[in-house]
Order: C-alpha cells, then sequence, then structure tokens
C-alpha cells in the first residue's frame, strides 16, 4: 500500500513539473516600434519621415516608427521646410513643436496721397509713388527718378512713370477681379501685350502691377476727392509690396 501511495506521489509531482514546463508558454516579442507627435505653428503642415510622406499633416502622429534617429520634415506651403532630427523611443511616443518660417515677405503700405500732375506743388503735393519704399515724390522733384507710377491730369490716369516727360522707370497694370487686397489671391504672371500702362483714377477693384525691378505690387484707390476750383484732384492708394523679385504670391 505504501508503495503504491509513494508511486501516486512521484506521478502527481512530475505532472505539476511538466504543466510548469516554461518551452510551453507562448513568446511575447519585444517591442522596437515608437511614434511621434508632431504641432507646427501655422497648423497644416505635411509630415515627412526619413524622405517619405506619412499622409499626416499637423498636428497629428505617426505610428509604428522603428527605434533610432528618425529624419523628420515639415512642409507647409508659403513656408520653409523644417527639418529636425527625433529620436524614436520604443514603445513610446515623443512629442514635438515646431514654429514654421514664412518665406513670403510683403510689406503693406498706406495708405498714400497722390495729387494730379497739373497746378500742385511737387512737394507738399506729390503726384508720383515709390511702390518700394512708400514714399510719394513730385515727377519734377529731386527724386523723381525713383517714382514707378504717378497720377496725370492728362486723363485723370494713374500712369507708368515712363509716360511723364524725363521720367524712365516702367510699370505695368493689370486689373484684378476683385477689391479685397487681403483675400490672398496672386498676381498673373507678368506678360507682353496683356498688361496695360495705366488705370482708371476710379477703378474699385485693387490693380496687380509689375515694376521696373521685377517686383510685383497689389495696390487698390481705397478713396479719392478734389478736382474742384482751389483743389486738385487726389487719390489715395494701399498696396502689397512683394520683397521677391519675380514672386507673384500675395
Amino acid at each position: 500500500m505504501n508503495k503504491i501511495l509513494l508511486l501516486l506521489f512521484i506521478l502527481s509531482i512530475g505532472f505539476v513539473l511538466s504543466s510548469c514546463d516554461s518551452t510551453t508558454d507562448p513568446v511575447i516579442p519585444p517591442v522596437t516600434t515608437g511614434s511621434i507627435y508632431l504641432e507646427s505653428t501655422p497648423a497644416g503642415a505635411e509630415i515627412w519621415v526619413d524622405g517619405i510622406n506619412s499622409g499626416k499633416v499637423t498636428p497629428d502622429s505617426v505610428t509604428n516608427l522603428d527605434e533610432g534617429n528618425r529624419n523628420v520634415t515639415l512642409k507647409l506651403a508659403d513656408h520653409n521646410d523644417t527639418t529636425f532630427v527625433m529620436a524614436v523611443i520604443a514603445g513610446q511616443q515623443v512629442s514635438k513643436s515646431v514654429n514654421m518660417v514664412s518665406n513670403l515677405f510683403l510689406t503693406l503700405h498706406g495708405t498714400t496721397r497722390l495729387w494730379e500732375t497739373l497746378g500742385t506743388d511737387p512737394i507738399t503735393e506729390p503726384s508720383g509713388l515709390d511702390l518700394s519704399s512708400g514714399n510719394a515724390y513730385g515727377i519734377s522733384s529731386s527724386d523723381k527718378d525713383k517714382v514707378d507710377i504717378y497720377y496725370s491730369s492728362n486723363g485723370y490716369l494713374v500712369k507708368s512713370a515712363d509716360l511723364a516727360s524725363g521720367l524712365t522707370r516702367v510699370t505695368d497694370f493689370m486689373v484684378g477681379g476683385a477689391s479685397d487686397l487681403n483675400d490672398g489671391l496672386d498676381s498673373p504672371l507678368r506678360s507682353t501685350g496683356l498688361w496695360l500702362d495705366n488705370m482708371g483714377d476710379r477703378e474699385t477693384h485693387y490693380v496687380y502691377l509689375y515694376d521696373e525691378d521685377g517686383n510685383y505690387s497689389k495696390l487698390k484707390i481705397v478713396n479719392w476727392g478734389g478736382g474742384v476750383p482751389g483743389e486738385p484732384a487726389w487719390v489715395e492708394v494701399e498696396w502689397w509690396y512683394n520683397e521677391t523679385i519675380a514672386d507673384v504670391r500675395f
């Protein structure tokens, strides 16, 4: 009887030991990937990782990235691409916030008054305008060579400077299809035959300008007056000036 009990005890011990055999446990693979979370100001930048577009835009995360250093680039219209390295940590999410740098260099000028050319003083009632600086100059003043456009009594038109006697700077005009200077619409490319050398002094739409230096402006007449005995006619203008040559963006 004792031998039987001993045998049963040995068998039970063997069963317990065999049931604890680690070779039958499931193997859990180590975690080797992590994720990154990106925010940008402004938002909406494409997220590229190691030269591949993730299909995500900020703010968002990119998951299942191999552990290690990843080259990340954010791309946003009208801004410089921004590239940096992020260290991906297995099983974790790392975050970064980025301020995007604009590559659009615009200067808003205004409000500037231009007087008609006839019967006005070139110093106190200047007719000409330097688009780049925003300064008004008389077309017969010592600064006349800076003038891009001027307000002429001949037809009461705002004209290219080269149409005035003694001036040489050429500016082309293209009337836009809207009146909000801040609508973000870009200028059409300047092309021969489609652009004019003047605009009316009662034009209600903004007008794109292409000056002697190859810069684009977006100008609007915002007010006008005079034109009665004792007060010469005048117009007041505001405009965006694109500081980058040949850049049509606004």
